[in-house]
């Protein structure tokens, strides 16, 4: 058990059929996958079920989107990864998908297509509605147990994240047990804890914010990124045109009021930028917020180089340092020094966390992969997880498994 949760430790999967919910939604150009990042991170569990009858499930992008694919070059390098075969079937419960699963034997390593192909994947229902969706009931009765290792997807209430549960003996997979390991200790361990919230989600930082503050979790809260700027202006800093539009793009689900209220409690522990690096003719310049109102329409693409001074310290002394968000526009060398100066920060820290998304990219990007204790897969998820929200997938298995799964339990 791990924070409740049952896992494979928990379970005798030898020689067993096994359904395997996985996240390995990835970016793609002219058909090419460009980041196996999350293909790697599932490694682990399949190579730990390879005395099963493994199937494998997951999404790829979304309808309407240019890189909503089948699955068939996911199957391709997974069997790289491997070095197996990886079996890839174009449909998900037709007779043909249900001959194949029937046939497999132990060793035997299946993907199935693309769970968003079918519109009721996403349908807003409960666990038990999903349950009996045609994804579910169809393919259920084929398998033995089902494993959960998409933390990246858990805070969906997708059919094929929490209806299974229902039906089946369900457990996590390794890379959730190993998630939520991480992420619990960032938010439940002795010493002094600090945590750099950035990037463009303004409502998913005030939410970490809010929880680590309200329950006492964070001595420190560094800002950067369009968060830091909504609230510099939040206080009355004029930061122009080209900031204000960037920041009410990105303000949805944003209650000023309530944030406003949320700094005043906690000043003393939010920390904000007293510069920027902003971009002038194509070049950067450096600039502290005294100066900005003297720019006429400042585009604001980093923080500074007093405000790396400022923040470094502190966060690489501390016992524990999460980050989520990118500092500014990394993706351009001129503006990418906050962002990976503040990365090197964190990696300095005694127990070190790394959410998902863009800021995970750029700890790659920086080669200081094996500098942290922990690179989370899921950017909504180790947010919602860091935030204090349950994560839907997660807690329907907790829920089942203790009303009515545990007797499969090893004694």
């Amino acid at each position: 058990m791990i924070e409740g949760y049952p896992t494979l430790d928990d379970i005798d999967y030898s020689g067993k059929r096994i359904l395997m919910r996985i996240d390995i939604n990835a970016p793609i150009f002219e058909g090419e996958i460009l980041d196996t990042a999350r293909f790697k991170s599932h490694i682990p569990t399949i190579r730990e079920l390879e005395d099963s009858a493994l199937v494998l499930i997951a999404h790829q992008s979304r309808p309407g989107k240019t890189d909503f694919t089948d699955l068939s070059n996911h199957a391709e390098v997974l069997s790289k990864l491997l070095e197996r075969d990886v079996k890839y079937v174009d449909e998900l419960f037709s007779e043909c998908a249900i001959r194949a699963i029937s046939t497999m034997k132990t060793g035997d390593i299946t993907i199935l297509e693309n769970v968003r192909f079918y519109s009721e994947e996403d349908l807003k229902k409960t666990p038990e509605e999903h349950s009996r969706s045609h994804i579910v009931s169809k393919l259920y009765r084929h398998f033995d147990m089902y494993v959960n290792d998409a933390f990246s997807a858990s805070h969906r209430s997708h059919a094929s994240l929490v209806g299974f549960p229902v039906v089946l003996p369900s457990v996590v997979g390794r890379l959730v047990e190993k998630e939520v390991s991480a992420l619990s200790k960032a938010l439940k361990s002795d010493g002094r804890k600090v945590f750099v919230l950035g990037g463009a989600k303004i409502n998913d930082s005030v939410k970490v914010m809010k929880n680590v503050l309200e329950r006492g979790i964070a001595d420190r809260v560094f800002l950067t990124g369009v968060v830091a700027n909504y609230f510099l202006m939040l206080n009355g800093v004029q930061m122009g045109e080209w900031c204000r539009r960037v920041v009410e793009d990105n303000m949805e689900g944003v209650d000023d009021r309530e944030t406003r209220k949320l700094y005043e409690k906690y000043s003393e522990k939010i920390f904000l930028p007293v510069d920027f690096g902003i971009e002038v003719e194509g070049e950067r310049i450096d600039v502290g917020i005294e100066e900005l109102g003297e720019i006429e329409n400042p585009v604001i693409k980093d923080i500074g180089r007093e405000t790396v001074k400022l923040y470094y310290g502190d966060i690489g002394e501390s016992d524990v340092a999460v980050i989520n968000g990118p500092a500014g526009v990394f993706e351009e060398e001129e503006f990418s020094y906050g962002t990976f100066e503040i990365l090197r920060a964190v990696s300095s820290a005694g127990f070190s966390v790394v959410g998902g998304g863009h800021i995970s990219s750029a700890a790659r990007i920086l080669g200081l992969d094996e500098r942290f204790d922990h690179i989370s897969t899921g950017g909504g998820a180790s947010i919602r997880f860091l935030s204090g929200e349950k994560l839907p997938a997660l807690e329907v298995i907790k829920k089942y498994w203790s009303e009515r799964w545990s007797h499969f339990q090893i004694s």
